[in-house]
């Protein structure tokens, strides 16, 4: 046996080091001298201490230790341990390199600017806050001033006669993913000091009561009220998330921050927040919910030839049924159209429509024809452009297809360094498409350049 000071001789571990392992139950002595408490070792006890070393080495906590060192760990538990704690190396690896990213792009301003930039982006976490709210659709920016006092000055009493305390800064929500002059969708909120719905008695106004979800990640930007228009801030928050690899979200926020002590409306901020989510994060959601590996949703690039279709349109909202149901009518009808190319697949032409409503496109289910003639009632002849195509394969049910245009939108396009050519993309079903089946494939072509 070895006393407890050759041991840690033996081990390079530090006495004090063994006691708390002893106290853990983690590593006891052989044997504890009743009289003096001296502790001893043995030294085969070395191996097991080396592996306490080799799991704190690798990041586990001493309780997660014991853990892997409880021998009645089946293999699947300790697979599943260590590769939780391989995702938590990778997000902290993550994390780093983003902050890495920021220090890096500060270098770069001051190389630039010779100075710090007079504002500075943070990004913060917002909690869920209950609130009492107002929207509304506004004309112009211009109008933004007046009609936000007024709201104000609404829910202000609306929330006095409820007998109801803000808690905070006033909130202006923008629910469009920009910066908006026209038709502004807005809403000003008043922070409520609860903690569970309020009971609401009456009210001159139509107030929602409602809890404004917690934002994970929040860039923030802020300036004296005043000061600057907005919009400088919109394209400082803008500018640094695309440098920085984040997506936004919506809505925009407007904090109104003031001292209530100060009455002449002096020491007056607005702090500008948009929701965003790093490429990184938005990629691993997207691959959890496809069950796909990142590079399984490669795309491979093809050169195409240019091609005429004919078919059916249908003219909306995507994520709606007017596509399946474009589907179905098409089906019934596909056998009307002339000159069919031999072996066509079926083609759905997606076209961003210039003078339609917000995210409204033309979905086309057609065929490809070798010549023009005889165009069937309510069919139209669309043309897919020669050029370079991204094609991207979607596997499975159609339910997750989202899933798979958020990849290629919002992951792979603005981290590829290509851009689109042309307002369109189509998806090509051929004999791999078996609706509903678990192995069904069909393609997606993006154009780039």
């Amino acid at each position: 046996m070895l006393k407890v000071g050759d041991f840690s001789k033996l081990a390079h571990v530090t006495v004090k080091t063994l006691r708390h392992y002893d106290e853990l139950g983690l590593l006891r002595p052989v044997w504890t001298d009743r009289f003096s408490g001296y502790r001893y070792y043995a030294l085969d006890q070395l191996p097991r201490l080396n592996r306490i070393l080799a799991l704190k080495d690798m990041g586990f906590s001493l309780a997660q230790v014991r853990q892997l060192l409880d021998s009645s760990l089946s293999p699947d538990d300790l697979r599943h341990l260590f590769i939780q704690k391989q995702r938590e190396l990778a997000e902290q690896v993550r994390a780093e390199q983003e902050r890495l990213a920021r220090v890096d792009l500060r270098i770069r301003q001051i190389e630039e600017e010779g100075s710090l930039p007079l504002q500075d982006v943070t990004l913060k976490t917002v909690p869920a806050m209950w609130a009492a709210s107002l929207r509304t659709s506004v004309r112009s920016s211009g109008d933004l001033p007046g009609r936000i006092s007024r709201m104000r000055a609404e829910l202000d009493e609306w929330a006095r006669t409820n007998g109801l305390r803000d808690s905070g800064p006033w909130l202006t929500l923008y629910h469009h993913p920009e910066f908006h002059r026209q038709n502004l969708d807005i809403e000003i909120a008043l922070c409520l000091a609860v903690d569970q719905p309020p009971r609401i008695r009456r009210g001159m106004v139509a107030a929602q009561l409602q809890q404004l979800p917690a934002v994970e990640t929040m860039a923030c930007l802020l300036q004296p009220a005043g000061s600057d228009p907005l919009e400088k801030a919109y394209t400082a928050l803008v500018t640094w998330t695309d440098q920085q690899q984040y997506v936004l979200h919506s809505p925009l926020r407007e904090v109104l921050l003031e001292d209530p002590t100060q009455q002449d409306g002096a020491a007056r901020f607005v702090e500008v927040q948009i929701p965003v989510e790093s490429y990184h994060s938005l990629k691993q959601k997207i691959m959890f919910s496809l069950n796909r590996k990142e590079n399984e949703m490669e795309p491979k690039f093809v050169e195409l030839t240019g091609l005429t279709v004919v078919g059916i349109p249908y003219v909306g909202l995507p994520g709606t049924q007017g596509i399946p149901q474009t589907w179905d009518i098409f089906n019934q009808r596909c056998t009307e159209i002339k000159h069919v190319s031999a072996g066509s697949p079926a083609y759905g032409v997606c076209y961003m429509l210039p003078d339609a409503g917000p995210n409204e496109l033309e979905y086309t289910c057609s065929f490809a024809v070798d010549q023009v003639s005889d165009i069937p009632a309510e069919m139209v002849v669309r043309q897919i452009p020669a050029g370079r195509y991204a094609v991207f394969a979607h596997l499975g049910p159609l339910d997750n297809l989202k899933a798979t245009y958020d990849y290629i939108y919002q992951v792979w396009l603005p981290q590829s360094g290509l851009q689109l050519t042309g307002g369109l993309d189509f998806e090509l079903y051929n004999e791999e498409f078996v609706f509903g089946a678990a192995d069904s494939k069909f393609y997606i072509y993006i154009p780039v350049k």
